[in-house]
C-alpha cells in the first residue's frame, strides 16, 4: 500500500469526521442566528461605537421595560468624563397610535427649541436646544416604527451639540433595528 491511499483514507476521515461535527451542532443548538425572547428587548439598542467606528461610549445597565412599559432604556457615557451622553428609549405600544401619541412630550425638556424633520421611521423629528436644567446642549430625535416608538437623545457640553448627521445616522440604524426585530 502506498502513501496515497493513506492520504485519502486520512482526507475522508477528516472530512466526514468535520460534517458529523456540523451535523451534531446543527441537532444540537440549530443553525443560523437564535432569536431573541419575544420580550427581551436587550438586543433592539444600536450601540453609537458602530457609528463612531470607536470605543468612546460605554453602556450603562439596560433598563428593561422602564416604567413598567414594555421597551427599554439603554444610557451611553463618553469617555471624556462624562460630558456627553446618549440615551435610548424604545418602547412598544399595543398600536400605531399609541406610539405616535407617546411622542408628544419627547422634546419637553429641551429650551430654545430648534426641530426639523429627518428622514427616518414615521414622523421623524429632530429638535435640538439647549437643556432646561442647565447649560448644557441637547438634541433630541424621536420617531415611530409601526407600534414602536424611539426617542434618541444626545446630551453635551454647551455651545457644542452633536452633529445633526451623527444624530441622523444612528437614528436611521435604530430604525433598521426595529424592523429587523419587527421582521418588517
Amino acid at each position: 500500500m502506498g502513501v496515497l491511499p493513506m492520504l485519502r483514507r486520512n482526507m475522508c476521515a477528516k472530512v466526514g469526521g468535520a460534517f458529523a461535527a456540523v451535523a451534531v451542532a446543527a441537532t444540537v443548538g440549530g443553525l443560523g442566528s437564535a432569536a431573541a425572547q419575544p420580550n427581551d428587548y436587550s438586543q433592539l439598542p444600536v450601540d453609537p461605537n458602530l457609528i463612531t467606528d470607536s470605543q468612546a461610549y460605554s453602556a450603562d445597565p439596560f433598563d428593561i421595560d422602564p416604567n413598567g412599559q414594555r421597551g427599554v432604556s439603554a444610557r451611553y457615557v463618553h469617555r471624556e468624563g462624562g460630558t456627553r451622553q446618549i440615551t435610548t428609549t424604545i418602547l412598544i405600544f399595543p398600536s400605531a397610535g399609541e406610539a405616535t401619541g407617546s411622542l408628544a412630550g419627547a422634546a419637553a425638556d429641551v429650551a430654545n427649541p430648534v426641530s426639523a424633520p429627518v428622514p427616518v421611521g414615521t414622523g421623524g423629528t429632530m429638535v435640538s436646544g439647549t437643556s432646561m436644567g442647565g447649560p448644557g446642549s441637547v438634541t433630541v430625535l424621536s420617531f415611530t416604527e409601526g407600534n414602536v416608538a424611539t426617542t434618541i437623545e444626545f446630551d453635551g457640553p454647551p455651545n457644542d451639540p452633536a452633529p445633526p448627521d451623527f444624530v441622523t445616522e444612528l437614528a436611521q440604524k435604530q430604525d433598521t433595528a426595529i424592523k429587523d426585530w419587527q421582521g418588517v
